[in-house]
């Protein structure tokens, strides 16, 4: 099981966090991953300066998620491990 965090705390909730959220369950359902991968929020994670919305994949921090490089993450960070459990 993979684990996505995403943070909503207020920078990242201004930077999209919420699309960021509805895209990663779009992804999720769309490749049937949902006994594979599990979706949370979480609140700031310190990376505030960055840009994008910060999330976690496990135990690894991503900084600078947007909607225009979502799919590239999901699929080198979350699908590489999907595949690994």
């Amino acid at each position: 099981m993979v684990t996505i965090a995403i943070c909503v705390g207020s920078s990242c909730h201004l930077k999209g966090a919420y699309d960021i959220i509805h895209q990663c369950e779009e992804t999720i359902s769309k490749l049937g991953l949902r006994d594979q991968v599990e979706l949370k929020g979480t609140f700031c994670l310190g990376k505030c300066s960055q840009e994008g919305v910060t999330i976690v994949i496990d135990d690894e921090i991503e900084t600078g998620v947007t909607p225009d490089n979502f799919q590239r993450i999901f699929e080198e960070k979350i699908l590489v491990k999907v595949r690994e459990d």
